[in-house]
């Protein structure tokens, strides 16, 4: 047997590595190094031992099929007896399953640097020799529906169609984690989705849109709403906004302090799938740009390292959580993207402890989980029969929202004078929050005429300027800046009924239009009012 050992480690190390794996498999009680001892001794050229980087490169090839993805990263799939893991090969995932299996097998551990080095001649392997392959994190899109990642230790995903929801064991598509994901929980028989209610601070009125965003979040071939929860200090939106990312991306740090800078926002997504941030008394005009880009997709690019001219690109589309005391979407076009929620106060009495409310949510969340499975499965039925002939920002989310209502029981456009609802209030605050606005209001207010203006950027400025501007910090420096925040709220105020028009450029400068519409061309939401500071825009006074 050691000489038949030792002829294939001579001509097969891969294959002689595998066969002395089983063997200690299937007696602990065998040294693989006396064996290795002793076929090293039995070769003809005195049998070389191989070095640690050898050992490595080896086995990972024996056992792992090295592939590369979009991105040209290197990805190892392991196929295992009861699961099949998926790691990217610069990961900390991947570099603890070879460390064990190198011990495994020769029961001898290596040093960082060795490691580090079979690391990236692995990676090389795969991004040339590996084919390439689609890798996703915790959703996917699948045939008519989704395959959602539980995360757990057994590697099982869920599929979600019109026909209803399975767990499966090798999910259909190639998942890979990061190390501070956490597992969704199994859902539990009977799915009930109102106990989630009992555990968060949502009003009933906005119940349905909550819902809607829970769902939409496991959508990754659609733009993502960016929910805000808005409350004063004990309206629990930290415990409410924790317990509703505990049913899409469980995560080891469920909410984030604000953001320092942007890159914090587009390294925070690329490690995890859903970005949530509690605390919020602000957030620069730069950060709530980069949100929105997390919302309908896009990228983030910096300088790899100082030593050569490569850019690392970050490109990512996130699902978004917000909490804080006062109103953190501020920019309109922030502003379109978000589902805000006001949460109400909470009475004394009606509070309880931290350990037994978690206790409880652990032991509902199974069946909360099923509930929203089973929600999910029925609107994805609905789905394709829902028309919106007056679309919002964020369309796809509308039609989803309106499958969901309907599979609640509501009737057909519900959901759509809630959101409508909502929209208009969300132009509200837009248009409250922005000096320009502010000033523009008052304007309009004064004429008794109907509103037909036009000249120059620099005309304006100074036209607006003279209506008192309750903060200065805020109000543009020149009528450039003025010109920017036109372009910003001009969708708000063409919602409302005013026209806000970029001429081309004329002789003194660039020339603007501020008119009211003809009800031809405002078409107001459904259920939206047109009330902005006491002014019903479309109409004038006199």
């Amino acid at each position: 047997m050691i000489a038949a050992l030792s002829a294939l480690r001579s001509r097969d190390i891969a294959a002689y590595q595998r066969l002395r794996q089983q063997a200690k498999k299937r007696n602990p009680a065998c040294s693989v190094t006396a064996l290795d001892a002793a076929t090293r001794a039995e070769s003809p050229d005195g049998g070389d031992e191989p070095s640690a980087l050898d050992g490595l490169v080896a086995l990972a090839r024996t056992q792992c099929q090295l592939h590369r993805d979009a991105d040209r990263q290197s990805v190892a799939v392991i196929p295992m007896p009861d699961r099949r893991e998926v790691w990217r090969v610069q990961s900390s995932g991947f570099e603890d399953w070879l460390r064990a299996a190198y011990w495994r097998m020769k029961e001898a551990g290596v040093t960082d640097g060795t490691m580090k080095a079979a690391l990236a001649t692995l990676s090389a392997a795969g991004i040339n020799d590996g084919g390439g392959i689609e890798v996703h994190v915790r959703a996917a899109r699948w045939q008519d529906g989704y395959v959602i990642d539980l995360c757990d230790e057994r590697w099982q995903t869920v599929e979600v169609n019109p026909r209803g929801w399975r767990v499966v064991a090798e999910s259909p598509v190639l998942f890979t984690r990061t190390p501070s994901m956490r597992p969704l929980p199994f859902p539990a028989a009977g799915g009930d989705i109102g106990l989630l209610w009992r555990h968060t601070n949502i009003p009933p009125n906005r119940r349905v849109l909550v819902l809607a965003w829970l769902l939409d979040g496991w959508r990754p071939d659609t733009p993502f709403p960016v929910l805000e929860l808005v409350g004063e200090q004990g309206s629990a939106k930290s415990t409410t906004q924790t317990v509703l990312r505990s049913l899409i991306d469980p995560n080891k740090v469920m909410l984030r302090g604000r953001p320092k800078t942007v890159e914090d926002i587009f390294v925070a997504a690329a490690n995890n799938w859903l970005v949530s941030y509690e605390n919020l008394s602000g957030l620069t005009p730069e950060q709530q740009d980069a949100l929105c880009t997390l919302s309908t997709g896009g990228g983030f690019a910096s300088r790899q390292l100082y030593t050569n001219g490569e850019e690392h690109v970050m490109e990512t589309k996130r699902p978004v959580a917000l909490n804080g005391i006062a109103v953190v979407a501020t920019r309109p076009d922030l502003i379109d993207r978000v589902i805000h929620v006001d949460l109400p106060t909470i009475a004394p009495e009606a509070r309880r402890d931290d350990a037994d409310a978690q206790a409880q949510w652990e032991r509902d969340r199974p069946r909360v989980f099923a509930g929203l499975l089973d929600l999910f499965a029925s609107a994805l039925a609905i789905l394709p029969t829902v028309e919106i002939h007056r679309k919002q920002r964020m369309a796809d989310f509308e039609r989803l929202g309106e499958a969901v209502a309907r599979a609640l029981g509501f009737e057909a456009g519900e959901f759509q004078r809630q959101y409508a609802e909502l929209v208009r209030a969300g132009i509200d605050r837009a248009l409250e929050s922005n000096a320009v606005a502010q000033a523009l209001d008052k304007y309009i207010a004064e004429r008794l005429t109907p509103l037909n203006w036009q000249g120059t950027a620099g005309q304006l400025y100074d036209l607006l300027g003279n209506f008192g501007i309750p903060d200065r910090s805020t109000w543009p420096r020149s009528p450039k800046g003025l010109a920017d925040q036109l372009r910003r709220i001009a969708p708000a105020y063409r919602a409302k009924g005013i026209d806000i028009s970029h001429l081309g450029h004329g002789r003194d400068g660039a020339l603007w239009r501020i008119a009211q519409m003809s009800s031809s061309q405002h078409a107001t939401p459904p259920g939206a009012s047109s009330f902005v500071g006491g002014i019903r825009y479309g109409e004038h006074r006199g």
